[in-house]
């Protein structure tokens, strides 16, 4: 080997010492930066043509490149918990959020408000109670239910806002991601990785990782495709674009994420994104739908019984609280085009109830049963409903009996008015259709969004039912003693548990699944931080290390002058020589 190859791989030497020092000097410079990968100088020995006893001697060293240190399988799955821990605590958060709103654990609760109200009604049959502070007892309870009814749906439409941003925040990432793809395949046209610019692809698909699970595969070209399921929302340099969109789900509409440019609906199950999916349809509206067929059956149920009540004097005239149609008032209660039942939480059933009649002239009593036909067959026992019950059928009925006359209102409700020295009750409806109507009520509503107490009660306390006919016999409290006892009657709608205790069972399964989403939380999250201490451990700068690298290399390139150095003073001695 002469002094010129001498020469060529000090030169060399020098070379990969000044670029050893520029990527040591790099990871120094970028250890603070998010997402910065480190990278390293590849190497390669030059094979020589020269030949000694002992062996070929090489020619210096070669730039292989400066690669990135990363494990692609360690980032994929670093990726996947990202997207597991966004969507436990999105889900825990909406937890937590739901306790705060229910209050369970204080005194200032619904058990707590269901309780003082059932007390009321037994005060009230032990006579050391008022009917009027019955009446604010259960206005009370209406408005502490309608508050959390309105408390949970600001919470959902919270939800629905929070995927707002997070579909804005996503759609920016991939407009982001599609034109680093772009310059990437611009830049790497000529083999060179563009180092740069593919940590700051990688942190926005890290950051689109916790937003919304994805799926990356990178092309020959470098650029990656971004698919959330099996559906692309990035394809090279273009990006298809995120939207909110309202998709009618059963009887109402939800608001989705799709693809702007298809309007694919995507299925996003983890992330930001499809946690608050999760707590939304979920958690939130399975307390919600609790609350509401809560106060539906406490409507009911109240309203069954208050409706068959009486006082010792009995009514002069009613009115429905529901409001029919004009078209639906022909229609039998039980044909499902009737709108009107149809939106009720309890309908009436096939049975009929009894209109007692008292002529107070003479005493004389006088009890009528209507039948309520709502079997769904015809008289030729067909299915069909041309021979069920209707609202104006039931009107004609009860205007048949002497001494009331009723009709339906402008309004749509049935109307019911006594003549001068009459008076009525009502008894044993096995229909439920006074309850369902709302005829001599307690409540009004249909559920947690509009429960309130009637208005004729609200005006006139002393119109409450107290007492009840059993048998034909007067009771005075009884109607008192029969709605306080729903505090611990189980009911069929409840699988047999009470109001109480089914609220109590909603709270309790609530507090369960609070405490399970808080142990997926911290379960993801150790995860999440396991995989990110391997991936550090394998593309973080650590600072002493490329500390010590630097003065390596320094020690190379002063090695490599050295070479230099002695290959020019050999050649000088030759060329003295001569």
């Amino acid at each position: 080997m002469g002094i010129g190859a001498a020469f060529t791989i000090g030169r060399s030497a020098l070379a990969a010492s000044q670029l050893g020092v520029q990527v040591a000097s790099n990871n120094l410079a970028n250890a603070a930066t998010e997402g910065y990968t480190r990278q390293t100088l590849g190497l390669q020995p030059i094979a020589g043509d020269a030949n000694t006893q002992e062996g070929q001697i090489g020619n210096g060293v070669r730039f292989t490149g400066v690669r990135r240190q990363l494990d692609p399988a360690i980032e994929k799955r670093f990726n996947a918990s990202i997207s597991e821990s966004a969507a436990a605590t999105e889900i825990l958060r909406a937890f937590s959020g739901i306790e705060t709103i229910l209050n369970e654990l204080t005194d200032l609760d619904l058990s707590s408000e269901l309780g003082d109200f059932f007390t009321g009604w037994s005060e009230l049959a032990n006579g050391t109670q008022a009917q009027s502070q019955v009446v604010e007892q259960g206005q009370l309870l209406a408005g502490f239910i309608q508050r959390l009814r309105s408390d949970l749906t600001s919470q959902r439409n919270e939800l629905d806002d929070r995927l707002g941003a997070l579909t804005s925040e996503a759609n920016n990432a991939l407009t982001e991601i599609a034109r680093l793809n772009e310059q990437i395949t611009s830049s790497e046209s000529g083999g060179a990785t563009n180092n740069p610019l593919r940590d700051q692809r990688d942190q926005l698909v890290r950051e689109l990782s916790e937003i919304m699970d994805v799926t990356v595969i990178e092309q020959a070209s470098g650029a990656i495709d971004v698919l959330v399921g099996s559906s692309p929302v990035v394809l090279g340099s273009k990006n298809q674009g995120l939207e909110l969109r309202n998709v009618p789900k059963g009887d109402r509409i939800e608001t989705q994420v799709a693809i702007a440019s298809t309007g694919q609906v995507l299925d996003v199950r983890k992330g930001k994104i499809g946690g608050v999916f999760d707590s939304r349809d979920g958690t939130v509206d399975e307390t919600i739908g609790k609350l509401d067929e809560l106060a539906g059956q406490l409507i009911y149920q109240i309203n069954a019984l208050h409706a068959t009540g009486a006082t010792a004097r009995g009514l002069t005239s009613a009115s429905s609280e529901l409001q029919f149609a004009t078209a639906d008032q022909s229609l039998a209660l039980s044909n499902p085009g009737n709108t009107t039942i149809a939106e009720l939480p309890v309908k009436p059933t096939n049975g009929g109830f009894i209109v007692r009649t008292v002529d107070e002239a003479t005493g004389a009593v006088t009890t009528t049963r209507i039948d309520i036909d709502l079997d769904g067959l015809t008289n030729a026992g067909q299915p069909g409903f041309t021979d069920d019950t209707t609202l104006q059928d039931i009107a004609s009925a009860i205007d048949a009996i002497t001494g009331l006359s009723a009709s339906i209102a402008g309004d749509g409700r049935l109307s019911i008015n006594a003549t001068q020295g009459t008076t009525f009750t009502f008894a044993d409806d096995t229909s439920g259709v006074l309850a369902a109507l709302g005829v001599n009520s307690y409540f009004q509503g249909t559920d947690a969004t509009d429960i309130a107490v009637s208005d004729h009660l609200a005006n006139n306390p002393l119109m409450l039912m107290t007492g009840r006919y059993i048998e034909g016999t007067f009771h005075e409290n009884g109607t008192s003693l029969a709605i306080a006892d729903l505090q611990d009657n189980g009911l069929e709608a409840f699988g047999g548990q009470s109001v109480g205790a089914f609220w109590r069972t909603t709270v309790q399964k609530l507090s369960v699944q609070t405490g399970s989403a808080r142990v997926i939380a911290e379960s993801t999250s150790l995860v999440r931080d396991g995989l990110e201490s391997q991936r550090l451990a394998m593309s973080g700068v650590d600072t002493d290390e490329e500390a010590l690298n630097l003065m390596q290399f320094q020690r190379a390139y002063q090695g490599a002058a050295r070479i230099i150095q002695t290959t020019n003073e050999m050649l000088d001695t030759l060329i003295n020589l001569i």
